[in-house]
């Protein structure tokens, strides 16, 4: 898979990035974050927690969470909206939130303490940070390589390798995203949490090989290390900056 196809295969990923296409007055009271007149629609029985806007529906969390509403999404979760409902991408609000690019023109709110907050009211909610064999919030904090939200997931025990549960993964891992987005910040931060490098990813090339097709110079010595890393050895102690 060339370079250019590996981007879109992640921008594929992210079709509900975007705003979905408004659904009437709610979908605008969910982006502008109007929690009270989302709270009188549910109050009258006009909708529900776990209600979907816009075409093709997505959950009301996840528009939130993707729209930076922190109120609808504090909302939503005091009235026990779902919060591993899924977008018809597989996505969670927890993973929209964490998808934070600092790129201009690319997908997405800008980043800002809002994401933050919201990731941490939803993880601390009980939303899930594991997906086996598809694509996490990891996998999106990384990809947008916002170290701050990465970090926080990290810590809170999500996977540094995704949802990969082998040597292979039909998607890139966390560490190839961040990879491929020159994030060294992102990646070193990962491989000191465990990361494998050795995953193999849709186009067969761990992420040493991405690295170096991708010419990623400050990428590939820290990489070579992870690789001949032996039992018991720890990234953080062999493989020093």
């Amino acid at each position: 898979m060339r370079q250019a196809a590996a981007r879109s295969l992640i921008a594929g990923l992210l079709v509900a990035a975007g705003p979905p296409a408004a659904s009437g007055a709610l979908f605008q009271d969910i982006e502008r974050d109007d929690a009270s007149a989302v709270r009188r629609a549910l109050d009258a029985g006009e909708t529900t927690p776990d209600a979907k806007v816009g075409e093709p529906p997505i959950p009301m969390l996840a528009v939130a969470a993707r729209a930076g509403s922190i109120e609808l999404v504090r909302l939503l979760v005091s009235r026990k909206a779902d919060l591993d409902a899924k977008t018809p991408a597989g996505e969670t609000a927890v993973m929209l939130a964490s998808f934070v690019p600092d790129t201009p023109g690319e997908p997405g709110v800008p980043p800002g303490r809002v994401q933050v907050e919201i990731v941490r009211v939803l993880v601390e909610a009980g939303a899930s940070l594991e997906n086996p064999g598809n694509l996490t919030a990891v996998s999106y904090a990384a990809y947008a390589g916002n170290t701050e939200i990465l970090r926080y997931l990290l810590d809170r025990n999500a996977s540094p390798d995704g949802g990969a549960t082998g040597e292979e993964f039909r998607y890139p891992t966390p560490l190839a995203m961040a990879v491929m987005k020159g994030s060294s910040e992102a990646a070193r931060l990962l491989l000191e949490r465990g990361a494998n490098p050795r995953i193999k990813g849709p186009a067969g090339e761990d992420a040493l090989g991405l690295a170096r097709k991708l010419n990623r110079a400050d990428l590939i010595p820290p990489l070579e290390c992870a690789v001949a890393l032996g039992p018991g050895e720890r990234f953080a102690e062999r493989c020093k900056r």
